[in-house]
């Protein structure tokens, strides 16, 4: 018999506009649905939305891929309607895809205190929300609750899952000497991926891609004001839903005062299901976050045969080495504008080489049979 694993998480496919968290959902449970039973509890509408995704069944148990899930309008998803729910299910694991989310967190964290719900093994992954960029945010109401929580003894008995060693660490520096397991995220099965670029790459051009959540985040506004001085003609295409707006409209201002050589535009919001073509037309990826506890669009940007040029604030590092791009300090300017020349002056054969190097890392780091195990202890660990 497998085990029930029971994920609560704010969103889930088809949702686009909800980021990284979503796909990391999603690539475990096609991974392990031939170990575990999934079943997940989720909103019913994307990011943002005002209206229910369209042709899905909400508040009843549907068959989506390879787990059951369960949509709910979270405006009314109260403490008793999750009680409710989550008392009518067997499950094994308890699987909680955020810290901060009333909802799809702290509800359940808090039914498992009153014994409302089963004690079953439960997982917590923050997700990155504690790093420093993401704790930048609504301090106020985030430190609050973690003080909280520490005096009430909410986490108690819990496994934190840490997605990379600085998580891990952060997470210790927080609650101290807790149960902390680090397994890195999973990525969809690239085994049978291969290398199939054509863009072509003429000296003194160059075509980058932006593909994220717009949002203070992803510091996109610092991307378009280094562009500002790069010499050389340059297209720079934004793809990802507008989460911000006034942080847009900052945006906005930059690219309104661009040199006529930097070409911006914003293409919308692109289904995942289109993003290795969006790559396969672009020769870098270029994402100068303020930090991610994994960064799949990273990972996709390798698969799809994109050299990368991000901030050292994510798990990839030491990219140089690979050749397969660079992680760079957001305080040094001038060495991201060099790497950023340093692309805009390969020809055809150079860029290829590169591009066919940045492909076979992303694919080496795809999924691998330990990280597999490793989820399998997570969930199995007592």
């Amino acid at each position: 018999m497998k085990k029930k694993v029971l994920i609560m998480t704010g969103f889930y496919v088809p949702s686009v506009k909800a980021g990284g968290p979503v796909q990391s959902i999603k690539n475990l449970v096609d991974n392990l649905s031939d170990r575990f039973d999934f079943y997940i509890i989720t909103s019913d509408r994307d990011l943002g939305d005002k209206n229910p995704f369209d042709n899905l069944q909400t508040e009843k148990w549907i068959n989506i891929g390879f787990a059951k899930v369960y949509y709910t309008d979270t405006s009314k998803f109260t403490l008793r309607k999750s009680l409710k729910v989550i008392g009518n299910i067997d499950y094994d694991i308890l699987y909680l895809n955020s810290f901060f989310s009333v909802r799809f967190s702290i509800f359940p964290v808090i039914l498992r205190k009153l014994r409302l719900i089963k004690k079953v093994r439960t997982v917590i992954a923050p997700r990155g929300e504690f790093s420093p960029g993401a704790l930048t945010f609504s301090t106020f109401k985030k430190r609050t609750y973690i003080f909280i929580s520490k005096i009430m003894n909410l986490y108690k008995n819990i496994t934190w899952h840490a997605t990379s060693h600085e998580e891990e660490k952060i997470i210790g520096s927080l609650f101290g000497k807790v149960n902390i397991q680090k397994v890195t995220n999973l990525t969809a099965n690239h085994a049978k991926t291969v290398y199939t670029k054509e863009i072509k790459k003429t000296p003194g051009e160059l075509k980058i891609a932006y593909i994220a959540r717009i949002h203070p985040m992803k510091n996109l506004k610092q991307s378009l004001e280094i562009l500002q001085k790069v010499k050389g003609k340059i297209l720079f295409n934004i793809y990802g839903p507008i989460e911000d707006k006034q942080y847009w409209l900052s945006c906005e201002k930059v690219i309104n005062s661009m040199p006529s050589n930097i070409k911006v535009k914003y293409r919308g919001i692109i289904p995942n299901n289109k993003i290795h073509e969006i790559h396969g037309n672009h020769h870098v990826y270029m994402l100068l976050t303020l930090g991610e506890n994994f960064g799949h669009s990273i990972s996709e940007a390798l698969i799809g045969g994109s050299p990368v040029i991000v901030s050292n604030k994510t798990p990839w590092r030491h990219l140089s080495k690979f050749e397969a791009g660079y992680d760079l300090s957001l305080d040094n300017t001038p060495q991201i504008i060099n790497k950023i020349n340093y692309f805009l002056n390969l020809n055809q054969q150079e860029y290829e080489d590169i591009s066919r190097k940045a492909f076979k890392f992303g694919k080496d780091r795809s999924n691998q049979l330990k990280k597999i195990n490793a989820y399998i202890h997570l969930f199995n660990d007592v």
